[in-house]
């Protein structure tokens, strides 16, 4: 349910100038999943600072190059005629040894002899980037990008050099400008997306990745953070379908096999998720992380191939934390406590901050009546989280042995507070999946239903309330689609769908004032959502505030330069205003 607001008018639409493709070669690594069952991104540490500002650093002589020891030729032509044309040879050569503190030294006397040269001052901060020097090589790049506008390897450099400081706001600005030049840059695209998975834009993920008929083909990487956005937006059948196109094109990403049979998995598509990783780990045998994940989800599943698996994996990483706690879990089912036993307290010993395993250590521990133990151990899975509410019960049973019960009746309360807002949570999920069929099938009628039953059953989740008021969109009713939207909102004020589609429906209903709140709230809650920021520039334009509405269509435009209900909203404002 995406609506956009317009001004009626004449327009006129300038086609785009062909875009120059340049590609600059960096590698991104995937953000980890939404279940947190990927590999955390860990970056390099900085190396020695060198000279930072462009007009305070020195032209080199030969002599200081000693430590760098330049090729005779060009030591001996630097003696000659020690040229800017020199120096970037110099730097060339150095860069192609892969000496880039060398590197950073020639090009940043090259950019002294001639500091109006682009190429220098570009060359000058990716070889300090290179080296590690990040921070120095900010300035020379941005002296590059305004020195030649038009070339995008500067701005790709610098939203590298920007993310690498956490200066994300202004990386994003710079993975924005580049696409500007070269929409089909796969190093902007990559890393702009993946600015916003961090920053939990996922609307601003699906703005810049997910449009349909693109005949882009799309990297690993974005590949998966589209699908990473749609799943944490709860749209897993999007999900599944852009992570599928994206191992469809690269079938030995063990990133998106990964994140895309954990989406199978929560679609409750077991077979599905098992082929998957089946085909990741013929082309990745023996993958740790992909072995583990396959074990946890054979395990969950109860099938018969998590104990070979799990023999496997255990003969090769005897001491891995996760693998004996599987184990031990099996072990348990089959009623082999003490092999169980003996797992569990390697893992715990290995990982004392798995709650599962401190949780499972306290049931085995109890088997064998040892009640303090047991205590010891489920008071330690509770302190460290654990989401299961059996953990309570288990608590209260162990000390009604020991002659606790006033704490076991307090453990045995929580417990069933616990188990029925799970149970709930649990059935509530299941009709809305069967809602979101029903909707995609244009059955808004038994969706709207099914989506009140889940409400029902669990009232404060707030997607709940968003997914009600789009059923009820569909079916004209709306003062029920309004009063779902008020929910949604207050339960999850940053929930940008709802905020937007209550701006959407009170500037219909000639509430402007209302209208830019709400859109404002989107935009917060969303800096990269095209579609809030669209439908405030013709609030604001109904209003006849230009100034503003032009500001807000613009920043669309900065998002989404090719996005045509900006650039017609754009034409119409500009049209609408008086003549001066």
């Amino acid at each position: 349910m995406l609506r956009l607001l317009s001004l009626e008018a004449l327009f006129v639409i300038t086609p785009d100038s062909s875009p120059n493709h340049t590609r600059m070669y960096s590698e991104f690594e995937p953000k980890p999943s939404i279940m947190n069952w990927l590999l955390t991104v860990r970056r390099p540490s900085l190396l020695p600072k060198a000279c930072a500002g462009i007009l305070l650093c020195p032209v080199l002589t030969v002599a200081a190059f000693a430590a760098c020891t330049p090729p005779p030729r060009l030591k001996a032509d630097l003696q000659d005629k020690p040229s800017a044309e020199t120096y970037a040879d110099l730097g060339a050569w150095f860069g192609n040894q892969k000496q880039f503190g060398c590197a950073a030294d020639a090009y940043s006397s090259a950019a002294k002899l001639q500091p109006n040269s682009a190429s220098y001052q570009y060359l000058w901060g990716l070889s300090l980037y290179s080296a590690g020097q990040t921070t120095e090589a900010e300035e020379p790049l941005q002296a590059a990008a305004r020195l030649n506008p038009s070339d995008v390897r500067p701005l790709l450099a610098l939203g590298a050099v920007l993310d690498h400081v956490k200066q994300t706001a202004a990386a994003e600005a710079d993975w924005r400008a580049a696409l500007a030049i070269d929409p089909d840059s796969e190093t902007a695209l990559d890393a702009l997306s993946q600015d916003l998975i961090d920053d939990d834009d996922y609307e601003g993920v699906i703005t810049l990745l997910g449009k349909s008929g693109e005949a882009r083909v799309r990297s690993p990487l974005q590949s998966l953070n589209l699908g990473v956005a749609y799943a944490n937006l709860a749209r897993l059948n999007e999900a599944s379908t852009a992570l599928r196109e994206g191992l469809n094109t690269t079938p030995d990403s063990l990133p998106l096999a990964r994140e895309l049979a954990l989406v199978l998995k929560l679609l409750s598509r077991n077979s599905e998720a098992y082929a998957v990783l089946d085909l990741a780990l013929q082309h990745h045998p023996g993958d740790l992380d992909t072995e583990l994940l396959y074990c946890r989800m054979l395990v969950s599943g109860h099938s018969e191939n998590a104990p070979p698996l799990l023999h496997k994996v255990l003969l090769a990483h005897p001491d891995n934390a996760e693998a004996l706690y599987l184990s031990s879990v099996l072990e348990s089912e089959d009623g082999d406590f003490t092999h169980a036993r003996e797992h569990l307290e390697r893992s715990v010993d290995l990982n004392p901050n798995d709650a599962k395993a401190q949780m499972a250590l306290g049931n085995v521990l109890a088997k064998f009546q040892d009640l303090h133990g047991a205590k010891e151990h489920f008071e330690k899975a509770i302190a460290l989280g654990v989401p299961d509410p059996e953990v309570h019960y288990d608590l209260a049973k162990v000390l009604q042995s020991l002659g606790e019960g006033e704490q076991a009746q307090e453990e045995l309360r929580t417990y069933q507070q616990l188990n029925k807002a799970q149970a709930d949570r649990t059935e509530a999920a299941g009709k809305a999946l069967v809602g979101d069929e029903a909707l995609a099938a244009g059955d808004a009628v038994k969706a709207a239903a099914l989506y009140r039953a889940a409400l029902a059953s669990n009232p404060d989740e707030p997607y709940l309330s968003y997914k009600l008021s789009q059923a009820l969109d569909k079916t004209n009713d709306l003062a029920g689609e309004r009063a779902a939207l008020q929910r949604a909102i207050e339960l999850d004020p940053k929930l940008a769908e709802a905020q937007n589609q209550m701006g959407y429906l009170s500037a219909r209903s000639g509430d402007a004032i209302a209208a830019e709140a709400y859109f404002h709230a989107a935009i917060q809650a969303s800096p990269s959502y095209v579609s809030a920021w669209i439908n405030l520039a013709a609030t604001l334009a109904s209003e006849a505030k230009w100034q503003d509405a032009t500001a807000a269509v613009d920043h669309a435009l900065a998002i989404d330069p090719s996005n045509a209900e900006a650039r017609d909203l754009e034409q119409a404002i500009l049209a609408a205003q008086p003549k001066q």
